[in-house]
């Protein structure tokens, strides 16, 4: 497969792990630690178009399920990304 189609759904077929997803691609962003959420969330789309960063705010958790489709951007009080966002 060349790629995933966009999330929703989740889509992983039988990878367990963010290597297996790559299919070419970014798969992490550390440099967008401490960036405005938003910003982060269209440079990751932009950077691996097999992905829909999704933004979490102060209280809010995602689903635990491991998507190869997703990526989670969490952001503190400010909007600022907290974590590496991580396909998974």
């Amino acid at each position: 497969m060349s790629g995933w189609p966009r999330y929703p759904p989740c889509a992983s077929g039988t990878c367990t792990d963010v290597v297996c997803c790559a299919h070419g691609h970014k798969l992490r962003w550390p440099e967008l630690l401490g960036k405005n959420g938003e910003a982060a969330k269209a440079t990751i789309e932009k950077e691996n178009p097999a992905v829909t960063a999704e933004i979490l705010t102060p209280g809010r958790v995602g689903p635990p399920n491991f998507c190869c489709n997703r990526v989670f951007v969490i952001v503190d009080t400010h909007g600022n990304v907290t974590n590496i966002p991580t396909i998974g």
